[in-house]
């Protein structure tokens, strides 16, 4: 696999600058360790919905799961403020006690277990360990996914603190430096702080596959076997979890270029085909040009839709192609219907095998973040104007 660091430049609407182009990678399609979990307190909370339920089910059966939780400062009117950190995010998160929960309930004490940062802990790095408090604050609205209301709490207290799992540091090999990259190589600088990059893994003939950015060092750097001029570098990023040997898989698939034939994702596994998604929103191959006719039919092929991330794929491929993107949750599927992006309502869509679907989507035993049902992808596609034919 190759790969490329690009940085951006002073001119805004001009191209980013190409600091390295690398041949090759030493731990780089790796799957991290789970991150740390840390246990801490929220006190004095009066919880709502699904936390009042977690509550109440850690203490009958010793533990509850809950999923994300994100906390946002309340000024002293109950009000909304955005401190330094904006807000403050737990992952994964676990109930583990807390007084009666219920609708008329006193304040109560919560003690949970999580990763600190959004999904994976991503984002850590930017938050303070624990919110830290604005003047004259109340304390902290407390929603879930979605914006679910959970209530409200006083303080929150870290209370248990495991340290977090050694990485092993990828490599980028055979790397020709260009730029500041190369002034600070040849200037003898031991390392080199780069700050934010798009890092990008590349097929075959140079096009991207892949693009994320990182905050990115180089921790250090030595002279290649790949060739005269050319340098190894130890990297230590801000972001790691695009480089899973997931990841690793997909970019396999297309170091000969974009698919040339639909479903060749049906096969891998959920985080295979998230890798698998990333790639399509970079396949220039298959992006659309504006102007895409109304009242067009397209023909969704539904034998593989066992998750929402296979129905995003298939629907890309529907209305793009082989490799082709059209989002890959309401979110994004909304946007790209209102902006020209290969389909415009309204139009049909044709729901081969629909059943399958039906039978896989929605809500599962023991998970706390369900995907849309069939019913609920039905009733979406109604409101925007596109005309859902089930075959």
């Amino acid at each position: 696999m190759r790969f490329r660091i690009t940085v951006e430049t002073d001119d805004p609407d001009g191209p980013e600058e190409t600091v390295a182009l690398c041949t090759d990678a030493e731990a780089y399609y790796v799957d991290l360790p789970r991150p740390a979990r840390h246990r801490y307190e929220l006190r004095g909370c009066l919880p709502k919905g699904r936390l009042a339920g977690a509550v109440a089910a850690a203490l009958d059966g010793g533990s509850a799961p809950l999923g994300g939780l994100t906390l946002h400062a309340l000024d002293r009117h109950g009000v909304p403020v955005e401190p330094a950190w904006d807000v403050w995010c737990l992952a994964d998160v676990r109930i583990l006690g807390g007084g009666p929960a219920g609708a008329h309930a006193a304040p109560v004490d919560i003690t949970l277990e999580a990763v600190m940062g959004g999904h994976a802990g991503e984002d850590a790095d930017e938050q303070p360990e624990v919110p830290e408090v604005p003047p004259l604050f109340s304390g902290f609205a407390l929603t879930g996914t979605g914006e679910e209301d959970f209530g409200v709490c006083r303080q929150v207290a870290l209370i248990g603190k495991e340290p977090e799992p050694d990485v092993e540091a990828p490599r980028l090999l055979g790397c020709q430096l260009r730029g500041p990259l190369s002034a600070a190589w040849e200037s003898g600088e031991d390392r080199f702080e780069l700050g934010g990059v798009y890092l990008s893994s590349l097929d075959r003939s140079g096009v991207v596959i892949d693009e994320h950015w990182t905050c990115l060092h180089v921790e250090s750097w030595a002279p290649s076997r790949a060739g005269a001029g050319r340098v190894d570098l130890t990297l230590d990023m801000s972001c790691n979890d695009f480089r899973s040997s997931a990841a690793g898989t997909v970019h396999e698939m297309w170091w000969d270029g974009p698919p040339r034939e639909p479903n060749l994702w049906a096969p891998l596994s959920g985080s295979e085909r998230g890798a698998w998604s990333n790639a399509t929103q970079n396949n220039r191959a298959a992006r659309p040009t504006p102007g895409a006719p109304v009242h067009a039919t397209h023909h969704l092929d539904g034998r593989y839709i066992t998750d929402m991330q296979g129905f995003a794929l298939a629907l890309g491929e529907a209305v793009n192609g082989p490799g082709g993107y059209f989002g890959s949750c309401f979110g994004t599927i909304e946007y790209a219907l209102g902006d020209d992006r290969g389909a415009r309502p309204p139009f049909t869509l044709v729901w081969r095998d629909h059943e399958v679907a039906r039978a896989c989507l929605g809500r599962t035993p023991l998970t706390y973040d369900a995907s849309p049902s069939c019913a609920e992808i039905l009733a979406f596609f109604a409101q925007h104007k596109v005309d859902v034919v089930l075959v």
